[in-house]
């Protein structure tokens, strides 16, 4: 649409632009009713055709004579017919101010319309139009202006916000390859943040269906999502409202199935019947390094001095040994290791204690010698997620530290099995750098992960660990985009927690150069440590419980939230500020009842 088709296309003037500057505008309109975060276009033809979109953050009720309003109350009060409701029906104005988002430019050469950051003003006392609710030219006028700002295709996140109305005909999305950067969700409890992310991954599994159909272009999408509350699956179908995951999947065709889903989308730590696509997760004590236990629960300098050494000696066997009482710290050579004291061993014998047969439901016991071989259901879980799946794990029978486990072991492997994928330099030399990744290297002595690094070699010679291509090293470029979802965030992302190093804070540096990105989810944003925060690039902030949170949503966001100050305050459930690096300006959205969704 050219200008003037989109100029009799806006209605009724609403108001009009009395003054402006490069931070706010203020416009002057008819007595109607108004709510904070509506939305205005301003026609501007000073310069090429442009539209300006204006968005109020406050109003205030006006009068048009030089009339003071608490002057007219209190001689109304004091004198009770000095005024009539029609004295003042028509001296009564509004006076809107707000925010100016940017601007639309048409481009003659591209024939299209571009939008710009605020660097220019709208003219003199330019016409004010509103973008109303329930009328769909104004909502088709909307998404052809910020078309590069909603954005047009990825993944489905909610509809623009305008006042208290969400515009149901203009869709916001993510990039798909936001996945492989960095996300938080941040929000109080009741906000909305389970049905957030039921509305995240139910649009990963759309954009992986239309990827297999031809109808979208580029790799498909992983998500490992934490479900603290088994609620992903099947969502409210017990209370007869929509089913989860589970009901979209049904959908499928048995070929859907095998290129989409196989071999599961849900993993528990409960007692499953066998069902297509739902297991029992399982792993093994040799799927734990002690860099993984030291990133989650609290050892000193010397405990983690001891682990080490006790794990180069032992290998993938040394939580079994050190459990049964071997405190051995001879090498394979006979050389003696460093002695540490018995306090110190003991110590980490109790950090280990959750680890004892009977006292974890997912981790399996570990010992050649005694006949226990490697069980585990990591290697399956790997090769899945480099295929393009949404896993979701129901950790409502897991403690605390063992949710955290499980989402460490499965990010650290993902991460250090892409950075060997990039270091193989051929199809000859990736076995070698998976092993030495896992630190399995029998040239230089190391015992590792031997038994995971065998499944994964395994499985990459039948394709299913899909590195190869025509016995071509894939790129990490052409795999899919992953991301992991961290719930209850504080808890491993704190500052104190991070100072002993930690793979999730590896993954926030460098995750993005091999298509990894983690999804931090929490009620709180001051508590995570601010190396973590400012690798996150999209932020999807619901209203939050205090002002200090607000004022740490704000300083963190990666687009300018000057002026969205009230809308953390008072957003209702659902309701969403999305800031991105790759965006110009942030969105208020409003995330759909996933009841409400419609299917594929």
């Amino acid at each position: 649409m050219i200008m003037g088709e989109i100029i009799e296309n806006l209605g009724e003037r609403f108001g009009v632009l009395a003054e402006s500057n490069t931070h706010q505008l203020t416009v002057v309109a008819l007595n109607t009713d108004v709510a904070v975060g509506d939305l205005f276009l301003l026609p501007c033809r000073r310069g090429p055709d442009r539209l300006y979109i204006f968005r109020t953050n406050q109003y205030a009720n006006v009068l048009n004579r030089s009339l003071e309003l608490n002057e007219v109350a209190r001689n109304k009060l004091a004198i009770p017919g000095s005024y009539l409701s029609a004295d003042l029906a028509d001296e009564k104005f509004l006076e809107l101010k707000g925010i100016l988002l940017g601007y639309a430019e048409w481009n003659p050469i591209l024939q299209t319309w571009e939008f710009h950051k605020p660097r220019r003003l709208p003219q003199h006392l330019s016409d004010v139009y509103r973008v109303e609710y329930g009328i769909p030219r104004m909502h088709y006028i909307l998404s052809t202006l910020m078309s590069d700002q909603l954005g047009n295709s990825g993944i489905y996140i909610g509809n623009l916000l305008a006042g208290e109305c969400a515009l149901d005909s203009v869709p916001v999305y993510l990039p798909v390859n936001a996945l492989s950067h960095h996300i938080g969700i941040f929000g109080r409890t009741g906000t909305g943040k389970s049905n957030l992310m039921m509305v995240l991954l139910c649009s990963v599994l759309k954009y992986n269906y239309a990827v297999s159909k031809g109808d979208s272009v580029g790799p498909v999408a992983s998500m490992f999502a934490i479900d603290p509350h088994d609620e992903f699956r099947t969502w409210h179908s017990a209370s007869g409202g929509a089913d989860g995951v589970r009901g979209l999947i049904a959908r499928y065709s048995q070929t859907e199935l095998s290129r989409l889903v196989d071999p599961f989308y849900y993993l528990s730590a409960k007692d499953l019947e066998y069902t297509s696509f739902e297991r029992r997760i399982i792993l093994s004590r040799a799927d734990i390094i002690p860099e993984d236990l030291i990133s989650i629960s609290d050892f000193t300098e010397h405990q983690m001095a001891f682990a080490n050494q006790y794990y180069a000696i032992h290998g993938e066997n040394w939580i079994g040994k050190l459990l049964l009482g071997d405190i051995s710290l001879n090498d394979s050579h006979g050389e003696m290791g460093t002695e540490y004291l018995p306090t110190t061993i003991a110590a980490v014998q109790r950090r280990l204690s959750f680890l004892r047969h009977g006292n974890t439901r997912i981790f399996k016991r570990f010992d050649p010698e005694a006949g226990l071989l490697y069980s585990s259901l990591l290697p399956d879980l790997i090769c899945a997620l480099e295929s393009g799946r949404v896993i979701i794990v129901d950790t409502t029978l897991m403690s605390e530290i063992e949710q955290f486990l499980l989402t460490t072991i499965v990010a650290r492997v993902l991460f250090s099995l892409r950075k060997a994928l990039r270091s193989a330099g051929s199809s000859a030399t990736l076995q070698s750098e998976i092993r030495q990744a896992l630190g399995n290297d029998d040239t230089y002595g190391q015992l590792g992960m031997r038994s995971l690094a065998d499944e994964l070699l395994r499985r990459l010679a039948t394709g299913a660990l899909p590195y190869l291509s025509d016995e071509k090293i894939k790129t990490p470029d052409s795999l899919p985009y992953i991301n992991i979802v961290i719930e209850e965030a504080p808890s491993i992302l704190n500052p104190e927690r991070l100072r002993f190093g930690s793979v999730f804070y590896d993954i926030s540096r460098q995750g993005r150069k091999f298509g990894i990105g983690l999804t931090i989810v929490s009620q709180q944003i001051s508590a995570i440590d601010q190396r973590i925060l400012t690798q996150i690039n999209t932020e999807l902030t619901m209203s939050l419980g205090n002002e200090n949170e607000r004022k740490e949503a704000i300083r963190n966001a990666s687009a300018d939230l000057l002026g969205f100050e009230k809308e953390l305050q008072v957003m209702g459930r659902g309701q969403v500020i999305i800031s991105a690096s790759y965006r110009d300006i942030p969105l208020t959205v409003q995330i759909p009842e996933f009841d409400n969704l419609l299917p594929f």
